[in-house]
């Protein structure tokens, strides 16, 4: 691969433009396979999903290595700027990420009559 082929992002490098997303999959198990058939180097987590209380159920980390793949967080579920700025300030504090997926879906007050 030529190096005007890659997709560069801050400083690092990727052969793959695909980002993919982690949640809607039956399990980890099953997402971690999409993203290895994909090739895709970057996925997308949505930060108010992960499970960071119970001990007992798996973390997508268990299957998708973050030193392998790129981890995107993201502000799904986000209705508010708010809500997504404090939800990217847990990302930076749990996973140090500094590189975010911004979402705000609007505030359903606002819009619905």
């Amino acid at each position: 691969m030529k190096k005007k082929d890659l997709f560069k992002i801050n400083k690092k490098l990727f052969k793959s433009r695909l980002i993919v997303g982690t949640g809607k999959y039956k399990s980890f198990k099953e997402c971690a396979e999409a993203v290895k058939i994909s090739g895709a180097e970057i996925v997308t987590v949505a930060v108010r999903r992960v499970n960071i209380l119970d001990k007992k159920k798996p973390l997508l980390m268990d299957y998708i290595d973050p030193k392998k793949i790129t981890y995107l967080p993201n502000t799904a579920g986000c209705f508010n700027s708010d809500e997504a700025l404090r939800t990217l300030r847990l990302a930076r504090e749990i996973g140090g990420w500094k590189l975010v997926k911004l979402e705000v879906l609007g505030d359903k007050k606002k819009f619905t009559s």
